[in-house]
């Protein structure tokens, strides 16, 4: 089936695509009512985009591109923040209906997108704090879109739109190369779509990605000190045997990362559902999942790694959901979808409940007094120096304060051979503070002399007299001889 043609059809898919616009836009209005500092992710958006770039440590560029643009024009602020995050996030749901309907009912693609609702790191980590991993799930339901598109359709623009769609996906997050990869192999294995595959216009589509990608992954490539600079956390944590630590990791993070999802599955098999296989599309998505889990295992057994997040394996999850949410509605009656629908509709309103709380709870939140912390600065300091610390600060601040100068989240080298003021802001020791200093190119920050250590305690929002401390290291550092 591609699109609606009945009348019915066109007028459930407007009403459902406005009532996944309303949800964002309450998500917006509620972030927009409730204000206070930015969530550490969050944050992070205000110091890498206060100037356009290539790539941003082991970042690649869609997102900051996208982020920079709002704050460009409607200024740095909540709604220039949250605004651009969530219609993105409309634009995943969407973008996965529009796909998965080319292969099923529309009933049934609504059920299917509606699954990815299902996914907490989508639903609701990426909702209340995220920022590269939004762009990222967008391209995956974009990329599902072309792909069923193609198998469908196997004409000219068909790859071109597939080679777009690759090329804007690697912009978006370098895990996001397991969907593209997958979804070929998968197509490969199965003779329905291997005629649509096997055809020299693929060769085209891959021209197009490449050049998207080009020019970003090239600085990428010529700039491996901050590219490279986080790969250790994928070997935290590893014992004796690290490949084996993250086999386990793994499959701890899927079941984590896919627990509600398993969990409505399973109500949905105790009330008598059954799984009923699809047609070639679905299984190409099921079946690039599976493809999709086995090069990561593959991956972490080849490079003896240990530690994997239920967050990067997210691609994987929307791949294989929608079509496991499907198979088993596939048969069901009005009762059972209305049901399924009164149930989503509930966990949104959780979600939105939720958010409010985290925004609301005073000291069990982040949203520290931001602003107290920059007066409390001034005050105790005069005129501040260029700041180093965790993006959380030094985001929050910049909202604040944005005359003063912030060194990125990630290694920079912009105080290699300088002289002058520095202030470490939330180290809890000096350890930490000559560790941040050298990944900002400091050769001896052992040499550097502290001028002050001091302690601020920043009150929270909404919580009557408690504060979080946080210590600073006003230090000068030794100029190049």
């Amino acid at each position: 089936m591609t699109e609606p043609v009945s009348a019915e059809d066109r007028r459930a898919a407007r009403l459902f695509l406005i009532a996944l616009a309303g949800y964002f836009a309450a998500q917006v209005a509620l972030r927009c009512a409730l204000g206070g500092a930015f969530e550490a992710d969050e944050a992070e958006m205000v110091i890498l985009n206060r100037a356009w770039h290539l790539a941003a440590g082991s970042q690649t560029p869609l997102y900051d591109w996208w982020q920079a643009l709002w704050f460009q024009v409607f200024g740095t602020n909540t709604f220039a923040l949250v605004a651009p995050k969530n219609i993105l996030l409309f634009g995943t749901y969407a973008a996965m209906f529009a796909g998965l309907r080319r292969v099923v009912p529309q009933h049934l693609a609504m059920v299917g997108a509606l699954s990815l609702i299902l996914l907490p790191n989508l639903s609701w980590w990426a909702q209340r704090t995220g920022s590269h991993t939004i762009a990222l799930v967008f391209m995956v339901s974009v990329t599902v879109w072309a792909f069923l598109r193609l198998l469908q359709r196997p004409d000219t623009r068909g790859f071109v739109l597939f080679g777009l769609a690759v090329g804007l996906g690697g912009l978006a997050k370098v895990n996001y190369w397991l969907v593209p990869i997958a979804l070929v192999a998968a197509g490969l294995s199965m003779p329905g779509p291997r005629a649509a595959l096997r055809d020299r216009r693929l060769a085209l589509a891959a021209a197009i990605a490449a050049a998207l990608v080009a020019l970003p992954y090239g600085w990428m490539l010529l700039h491996p000190g901050p590219t490279f600079s986080d790969t250790w956390e994928f070997y935290k944590d590893g014992g004796r045997l690290p490949w084996l630590a993250g086999l386990g990791r793994v499959l701890a993070e899927t079941l984590a990362g896919t627990a509600p999802l398993l969990i409505a599955l399973a109500i949905g098999l105790a009330c008598g559902l059954r799984f009923r296989r699809g047609g070639d599309g679905e299984g190409a998505l099921l079946r690039a999942a599976a493809i999709g889990l086995v090069l990561v295992c593959a991956v972490i057994v080849g490079f003896n790694a240990s530690f994997v997040r239920a967050r990067w394996l997210l691609p994987l999850f929307m791949l294989a959901g929608p079509v496991l949410t499907i198979a088993l509605f596939r048969d069901a009656g009005r009762r059972g979808i209305r049901n399924y629908l009164i149930g989503i509709a509930g966990l949104a309103a959780l979600l939105l409940a939720g958010i409010a709380d985290v925004r609301l709870r005073g000291a069990g939140s982040d949203s520290l007094r931001i602003a107290v912390m920059a007066e409390q600065l001034e005050a105790e300091l005069g005129e501040v120096p260029v700041i180093v610390g965790p993006h959380y600060y030094t985001g929050n601040l910049a909202l604040h304060r944005p005359g003063w100068s912030y060194l990125p989240p990630y290694p920079s080298w912009q105080l290699s051979g300088q002289g002058g003021q520095v202030l470490v802001l939330g180290a809890p020791d000096r350890a930490q503070a000559d560790r941040w200093l050298a990944e900002h190119g400091v050769a001896d920050p052992a040499a550097a002399t502290v001028l002050r250590q001091g302690r601020l305690y920043v009150p929270y929002r909404f919580s009557d007299g408690e504060t979080r401390q946080v210590d600073y290291w006003l230090m000068a550092l030794p100029a190049a001889n």
